[in-house]
């Protein structure tokens, strides 16, 4: 695979910093939280970008849709969290709400060499790390359990938190690039910017799959926030865990919405979108466009997310989102 060609460049990603903020601390490029315990929120410009691979290799399923490469357009800056949702923030959640995750997790058995549903496991004693920390993304959850999050959060806050869409999600993590990857083409050169499948996860974890050909530091998985940020200051937008997004998964981007809405089917779907690739995806699963489906009911211990946000635009020449 290759990155889009200069005469693509035509309808290629234009980062258009042009958010109609309705206060100077929600200016693009801005950081708030709105409470202690609450997830950093990074305002992200209104802009259009392409999304997908115009040159992408033949697939199947969803990732088939990856060379419907297609303009879309976000008339609205919104936020998005800075950081992949920690274990802290998601037990504050858990506590405060009562909600209970359905109890097992699949994860990868080093005795058995292969991947196995643990009924033992859950989001609070993950197979990896080892040693969980606060700071580390919350793994092990579901579709359901990311989007009952969310919806506690906004009722806690009044402000209107969800799942980001999967335009929206590839358009951050792009952060104006057209490259495979925020950082450029080679997925030797990301070792300072996403932990995947490095040489160091390779000698503890044998996958049978290619790694990044370098050391990003982390044999699993890392806390939040240990690479550099891309762009527009978003850290693990690659690698570290797969993040759902609200997407049903579809094997075509044709038909999808062109202002960056979820594309979702009235009474849901079975499987959602999971974007950016994990600690332990190969390089051909850890770009920007690259899109993977799991079914909503499904815990890994390296799935988690990230939120998203609408902004306020009253008073700022923009409608009310």
């Amino acid at each position: 695979m290759r990155s889009i060609p200069a005469a693509a460049l035509s309808l290629a990603l234009l980062a258009v910093t042009t958010a109609n903020s309705a206060e100077p601390s929600r200016a693009a490029g801005s950081v708030f939280r709105d409470c202690d315990d609450c997830p950093e929120m990074l305002v992200m410009p209104a802009g259009r970008f392409v999304m997908g691979t115009p040159e992408a290799a033949p697939a199947s399923g969803a990732q088939a849709a990856e060379a419907d490469a297609v303009v879309i357009d976000l008339p609205h800056p919104f936020a998005l969290g800075r950081f992949e949702v920690t274990r802290a923030q998601f037990g504050r959640f858990i506590a405060d709400s009562g909600h209970e995750p359905r109890p097992g997790c699949r994860n990868w058995e080093p005795a058995l060499s292969r991947f196995t549903e643990d009924a033992r496991r859950g989001w609070q004693n993950p197979a990896l790390p080892a040693a969980a920390l606060d700071e580390h993304p919350v793994t092990c959850v579901s579709f359901a359990d990311a989007q009952a999050y969310a919806q506690w959060l906004a009722r806690e806050t009044g402000e209107r938190y969800r799942l980001p869409s999967e335009a929206e999600w590839e358009y951050a993590a792009r952060a104006g690039s057209t490259t495979l990857r925020p950082w450029g083409d080679s997925p030797e050169a990301g070792c300072d910017h996403a932990n995947t499948y490095d040489l160091g996860a390779a000698a503890g974890f044998r996958l049978g799959w290619p790694d990044s050909g370098c050391r990003d530091g982390f044999a699993d998985l890392a806390p939040v926030g240990q690479f550099s940020a891309n762009a527009f200051g978003l850290h693990d937008v690659i690698g570290n865990v797969r993040e759902w997004v609200q997407d049903c998964a579809t094997g075509s981007y044709a038909g999808r919405p062109r202002d960056a809405r979820a594309w979702e089917w009235l009474g849901g779907c079975h499987h959602r979108v999971q974007r950016g690739g994990s600690w332990l995806t190969p390089p051909a699963e850890s770009r920007s466009a690259y899109r993977n489906d799991a079914p909503a009911g499904e815990h890994t211990d390296d799935t988690g997310f990230r939120i998203a946000r609408d902004l306020d635009l009253r008073g700022a020449g923009g409608e009310d989102r």
